[in-house]
């Protein structure tokens, strides 16, 4: 989660590099981005994490 709400700011840097003239535009728009990445991701990190705590392993297809 965080390495992908890392690799969405790059991008929208580049964005803004490459064309300046638009970087009001570009920065809200990455930092929406940002935060969809991140609460996209805080379900299936908080799951995990749940199960690690609690020492259960998913259940596999063996």
């Amino acid at each position: 989660m965080a390495a992908s709400a890392v690799v969405t700011w790059f991008v929208a840097r580049a964005a803004v590099w490459s064309y300046p003239q638009g970087s009001a535009t570009i920065w809200p728009i990455g930092w929406v981005a940002i935060a969809f990445v991140v609460g996209l991701g805080f379900k299936p990190f908080l799951d995990s994490w749940r199960l690690d705590r609690a020492g259960a392993r998913p259940a596999t297809d063996d």
